[in-house]
């Protein structure tokens, strides 16, 4: 079985809500299921490298002997890029002083290092989690009540990404946030049958995350707290569907040094046993594990995905030590915090979809450098992975102003939960607005996406969570479907400064897009649960 089901009746319809999962042995396919957050608005793009980019931007952090962060007393000479072994004209430099706050922005449009705090209960223990959260809150309130730049909270459930609290300034306001993180069971990470869709909707979280942020300038860092996806052997597929994943892998992969997006993996303990290609038992077996990327050579992701391969290839670092997870995330956010920024024009290599390795090295040859492994060339004869256009479709529809009629949404039924910081509604759309298949059980069902957002006066998403739905109904009679109306439950947070309230769905099989809206007075108007 793919996924866990769970049944809710809503308008003689049953509401199958899960994640699609990936595929793990050569008898299941490999699927992704979709995440869900929110992040700023998309002003300031970057150009950075894709099929038709020109500049290749690199954020690298140098450390002397001791691992300590060099920001001074360096020039662009003092630095050497090769790409596949071909030198590399630096094409501009920038000091790590070029990227400190300037202490009044309180947007994420400064192209200052941005952090992106992302609790991991999916792959959590009871005790892992709430070690996790505890260790959160240490960090979070040894900050000051002005963070130095802004930040997010995340966190990774049983079925989805949700963003607990956008772009901010305010330690408070991310201190509110976590204490309502919910404290749901772990259920897939207490039962094996669910390891492959774990693997998809963790992986997928790195995807939205990437797509939300593709046109935030600076760098944006994710300190992952917990283990992340489990890992994933793709030797032991059928050839057609392992290119199917690795098509994937390498459009994640992109679209996270596209977006300057690093991965900070902090582990709370241990990794269980088969989690990392090999054994992490001691500081210096991570260390190991962090620099092997450097000598390594090929697809790092050839025959086995495990989450630590994406620290090296966006440039972030592995952690674990049970006793200082608090330690552990400052000294990530100073690793991500003092860096310089090279950016040079690729030259030489095939458009081959091959991946091309970066190597960056010192003239002095007692520092060393933390930067992204490479990319995945461009490949002109590969279709784009449908899966991220639904993606990128429905964060276009989330932020949009204009209207999305297609499937004629309508919401209503809308409850508050001020102890929680949220609301619940109901959002109904006639069936014949859907495609449905029909199964051999005599039932029809179609998939959907839906996605929510609490935004601003401005339209900056505040918080938001996107799931994956798949909705049955007991027939195949298309004229019984006409005259149905589908309707399920569906809840987001609402900070205090949120102003409206976005729901965007999306059908699987042929890409419609429907969204409607509530706004703030029609929440506070609401009754109380």
């Amino acid at each position: 079985m793919l996924c866990d089901l769970q049944r809710e009746t809503r308008s003689g319809a049953k509401i199958l809500r899960c994640g699609l999962c990936m595929a793990m042995v050569a008898a299941i396919l490999p699927v992704f299921g979709a995440a869900a957050q929110g992040a700023p608005s998309d002003s300031g793009a970057q150009q950075t490298f894709g099929v038709t980019s020109k500049l290749v931007f690199l954020d690298v952090t140098v450390l002397d002997k001791k691992g300590r962060p060099v920001t001074t007393g360096l020039t662009r000479d003092d630095f050497r890029i090769t790409e596949d072994n071909r030198p590399q004209e630096i094409f501009s430099f920038e000091t790590p002083q070029a990227h400190l706050a300037d202490g009044h922005d309180q947007s994420a449009d400064a192209a200052v290092p941005l952090t992106i705090l992302v609790l991991d209960q999916l792959n959590s223990s009871l005790q892992d989690f709430s070690y996790i959260r505890r260790e959160a809150q240490n960090f979070l309130e040894g900050q000051p009540k002005e963070l130095r730049s802004p930040a997010e909270l995340m966190v990774v459930g049983n079925r989805s990404l949700e963003l607990m609290q956008g772009w901010t300034r305010s330690r408070d306001d991310l201190l509110s946030a976590l204490r309502q993180v919910p404290h749901d069971i772990p259920f897939k990470e207490m039962r094996s049958d669910f390891w492959s869709e774990r693997i998809g909707q963790s992986l997928d979280a790195l995807q939205q995350i990437a797509i939300e942020n593709a046109g935030v300038p600076g760098r944006k860092n994710i300190l992952w707290l917990g283990y992340g996806a489990p890992p994933l052997q793709t030797g032991i597929m059928p050839e057609q569907n392992r290119e199917g994943v690795d098509r994937y892998i390498h459009a994640v992969v992109n679209l996270m040094v596209d977006s300057r997006v690093s991965l900070y993996l902090i582990y709370p303990g241990l990794p269980p046993p088969g989690w990392v290609s090999v054994p992490v038992n001691s500081p210096d077996q991570v260390e190991n594990l962090n620099s092997a990327s450097q000598v390594a050579v090929g697809d790092p992701f050839a025959g086995e995905i495990n989450f630590p391969l994406f620290v090296g290839q966006t440039g972030g670092r592995l952690f674990y030590n049970r006793n200082d997870l608090d330690g552990e995330l400052h000294e990530s956010e100073a690793l991500g915090t003092d860096y310089y920024t090279l950016t040079y024009q690729p030259h030489g290599g095939d458009d081959n979809g091959r991946f091309r390795r970066i190597r960056v090295t010192m003239s002095n040859p007692e520092l060393r450098v933390v930067t992204r492994d490479g990319y995945y060339a461009p490949d002109r004869n590969a279709p784009r992975d449908a899966r991220v256009e639904a993606t990128e479709r429905l964060v276009e529809a989330e932020r949009a102003t204009v209207p999305f009629d297609t499937l004629q949404l309508a919401v209503s039924q809308i409850v508050r939960h001020p102890d929680a910081g949220s609301a619940d509604f109901t959002v109904r759309l006639p069936a014949a607005s859907l495609t449905w298949t029909a199964g051999a059980d005599g039932n029809s069902s179609t998939n959907l996406t839906a996605a929510t957002a609490s935004l601003n006066g401005d339209h900056r998403i505040m918080a938001a969570k996107l799931t994956r739905l798949t909705m049955s109904t007991p027939t195949q009679d298309t004229l019984h479907l006409e005259g149905r109306t589908i309707a399920f439950r569906i809840s987001v947070r609402v900070p205090k400064k949120a102003q409206i309230i976005r729901v965007a769905i999306e059908t699987a099989a042929d890409g419609k897009v429907g969204a409607a809206e509530l706004e703030r007075k029609a929440i506070d108007a609401a009754p109380a649960s």
